[in-house]
């Protein structure tokens, strides 16, 4: 089984839990149960079992009517009651765990007066490993289904996914082996290369091995060629189309094909989250560096109106002072306008000074010569 995350587990329990799985032998062997394992715990003691279907919501078991648990859940149907699952881990090792739960049908076995079919409804969300279980089976064989014919083109890293060593293999056709080089496979066929003639080979019965080292088994496919073409250039080689038998396809190879499949839709969605994230982020960085550049225009404007508006209001002021000047100027008494030039040089700017009496000047005034005296 592949990588699992808890909501892998979640996914697996929110649409798969109503999904019934028939225990058939081929079912059992694929999903790894202890059949002789399976046990109903109840009044303190526990009783065998056959499991014949469950889903994670309920399980349907066959128990016997002389058994000491039927007589119980006979007697009260609301007595606890609880069933032990028991699977095979990677290394052989038993995984068991009880899933309790509380008895919803008991009717008789149409076949068998010894048998009666119980059906038990679970109290509680089952444990993971049951739900990891029976969701990647359920889920392997819808996409069997629906997804029957993608391929999965052959090179070093799908062969490294998909725990198969290397594209060199061997096809028997009609029972003669021959060296195949596999160029991609899919749930339901496969596309191979080998030496033969294409009329030869088409509707020849074939099986193609396969080897997986992560499980280290050869798987065995029969089918059937439905197709074959000349290698372009080459009149030796063969590319031949196989469609296997769909009952005959193992179990396991569904596994391997089906957990790569989901790998491959699991990182292209995680990649297209990553890109969405990024283009998100960068159109947030966008948008955060335009309204910065827009709030720091809407700043620079807002400071050139106002001091567009403050050039206007000192102008005004300006011009009202200079009017106010204006006016008072016109309105001031005619004392205070200037003399004119020619009275201004009429009027002597400082009296003369007295002049100096001497003896003749003093005779003059007085009407009489110096000689007289």
């Amino acid at each position: 089984m592949g990588v699992t995350t808890s909501h892998h587990i979640q996914h697996y329990y929110d649409y798969f839990r109503d999904k019934e799985i028939v225990f058939t032998k081929a079912n059992l062997k694929s999903l790894k149960i202890d059949p002789r394992q399976i046990y109903l715990k109840c009044n303190g003691g526990q009783w065998p079992c056959i499991i014949n279907s469950t889903s994670l919501q309920q399980v349907r078991v066959f128990v016997g009517t002389g058994s000491g648990i039927y007589q119980a859940i006979n007697k009260n149907r609301n007595v606890p009651i609880s069933i032990r699952y028991c699977f095979f881990g990677n290394n052989g090792e038993p995984i068991q765990f009880f899933v309790n739960s509380t008895v919803a049908e008991i009717k008789p076995y149409p076949a068998s007066n010894e048998l009666a079919i119980v059906t038990l409804n679970f109290t509680q969300r089952p444990p993971d490993e049951l739900i990891l279980r029976l969701g990647e089976f359920i889920e392997v064989n819808e996409n069997f289904r629906n997804r029957k014919e993608e391929r999965i083109s052959l090179n070093e890293n799908s062969l490294r996914q998909l725990g198969i060593p290397k594209e060199e293999s061997y096809i028997f056709i009609e029972g003669v082996p021959r060296k195949c080089v596999m160029k991609d496979i899919s749930f339901g066929g496969a596309r191979v290369m080998l030496v033969g003639i294409p009329k030869f080979l088409c509707n020849k019965a074939v099986d193609l091995r396969i080897f997986f080292t992560d499980t280290n088994e050869k798987l065995s496919l029969p089918g059937v060629i439905k197709e074959a073409d000349f290698l372009e250039g080459r009149k030796d080689l063969s590319v031949v189309h196989i469609e296997f038998a769909e009952d005959d396809i193992p179990m396991s190879y569904k596994f391997h094909v089906n957990s790569y499949i989901t790998s491959y839709q699991k990182k292209l969605i995680e990649k297209q989250m990553s890109n969405q994230a990024a283009q998100e982020k960068a159109a947030a960085e966008a948008a955060a560096k335009k309204a910065e550049i827009t709030a720091e225009m809407k700043k620079r404007a807002e400071e050139n109106h106002a001091a567009a508006l403050q050039a206007a209001q000192a102008k005004m002021a300006a011009a009202a002072n200079q009017a106010q000047t204006a006016t008072q100027a016109q309105a001031a008494p005619a004392q205070t306008q200037p003399v004119p030039q020619a009275q201004v040089a009429a009027e002597p700017s400082a009296p003369a000074a007295a002049p100096t009496e001497t003896p003749a000047t003093n005779a003059a005034a007085a009407g009489q010569s110096p000689a007289s005296n």
